[in-house]
């Protein structure tokens, strides 16, 4: 499992594949130290600066961010003027950025500037596929049809990466739910810090994995505690979210919230842009000629489509068939001319076909790569 270091040292994730994941959940938890009674005040306030040191062992600029919102919601909320705790919180949080070396990291290196980039390829995805691109599938083809140069598995961004992925609707109750959370956060100034401070987090990394969350027979590939560690802090989200909502309330207090979230995923509908289409796990692009694909685990999409020129219906994963009208192009890669029998009304386009293998009688042209080089008898071979 891939290592996160900083300048040669290893960041800690206490738990979590994650770095960014582990200092969430820090960020998450300080709310609930501060501001207890009277002489367990101390005590609180205590066990929060010492939490600054795992949190600067994770070196998470985000985490550092987060934190210092926190710190200033929660003074404005209770209008805190005890400006000794103030300098003396102030200077602990400084003093450990100083001391771990974790303000060094505050550049603009390729991990800040590669998200903006992330997160314009999520909205052109929800602009163009209102009603999601599927589970887990956002982030394959951010990479593969938006990005150039820039490999993701999610959209480093939860909210962004379930709008995506699930749609619309999903992400009108998503964002319904926090935006109306958020509006009673003077019930409880702590339990609504740690909720904002999560919900900040989770825009900026994809602190709620939801591949790792739902995977429950793998845990997304990456260890069991690490999965146990994101329910638990996908779980204090929920939590704390239910907190802040329970109470009075009135039509007016849940439609504005309601208002926001609706405008929020409905602006994107309106710009339209080059993002691909997806229906029913095919990417579908609606140009002439358009060809119909299948591919083996030899290919990734990225060395597909780079020979594709007029329009496509490609599977997101390999071996999917593809369903074709009578006398459309079909483009059978590697290992899937073995399926020319299913498609005996069609033109086969073969690409880089086995070494040996039964010619299809409909085979109209054959692509096999300059190198090495292999002839063909029979059926027109151009070089790719």
């Amino acid at each position: 499992m891939m290592e996160f270091t900083y300048d040669g040292v290893v960041r800690q994730g206490f738990g979590f594949y994650n770095p960014n994941h582990a200092a969430a959940l820090i960020c998450a938890l300080m709310p609930f130290l501060w501001g207890w009674r009277r002489r367990w005040a101390w005590v609180g306030w205590s066990l929060s600066i010492a939490l600054l040191v795992p949190l600067a062992l994770t070196y998470s600029r985000t985490g550092f961010v987060v934190l210092v919102l926190e710190l200033i919601g929660y003074f404005i909320l209770t209008k805190c003027k005890n400006w000794k705790l103030i300098v003396v919180v102030a200077g602990a949080v400084l003093g450990v950025m100083v001391l771990g070396g974790v303000l060094l990291r505050f550049t603009l290196d390729r991990s800040i500037l590669n998200r903006p980039e992330i997160w314009w390829a999520g909205l052109k995805l929800c602009s163009v596929n209102p009603l999601g691109v599927g589970f887990g599938n956002s982030g394959l083809l951010a990479s593969t049809f938006l990005l150039d140069g820039i490999e993701c598995r999610t959209l480093v961004n939860s909210h962004l990466t379930l709008w995506s992925e699930q749609g619309i609707f999903v992400a009108f109750v998503w964002f319904s739910t926090i935006f109306y959370a958020i509006s009673n956060i003077k019930r409880h100034p702590r339990i609504g810090v740690a909720f904002v401070g999560l919900c900040l987090s989770a825009s900026c990394a994809s602190i709620f994995d939801w591949g790792v969350l739902f995977d429950f027979a793998e845990y997304g590939k990456m260890g069991l505690q690490n999965f146990t560690q994101a329910w638990i802090m996908f779980i204090l989200f929920g939590v704390s979210g239910a907190s802040l909502m329970i109470g009075k309330t009135s039509w007016q207090r849940v439609g504005i919230p309601m208002g926001i979230a609706g405008l929020f995923v409905i602006v994107p509908l309106l710009f339209p842009c080059d993002a691909p289409k997806i229906r029913h796990g095919y990417a579908v692009r609606d140009a002439e000629p358009q060809v119909f694909v299948m591919y083996d685990e030899d290919w990734n999409l990225k060395n597909i489509l780079d020979m594709l020129n007029g329009g496509y219906v490609l599977p997101l994963r390999p071996r999917e068939t593809v369903s074709a009208p009578p006398g459309g192009e079909v483009w059978l890669l590697g290992a899937m001319v073995k399926c020319a029998g299913r498609f005996d009304k069609h033109k086969i386009v073969l690409v880089d076909p086995p070494e040996f293998f039964t010619l299809p009688q409909n085979t109209a042209k054959i692509l096999i790569p300059r190198f090495p080089e292999r002839t063909l008898d029979g059926v027109p071979v151009e070089l790719y």
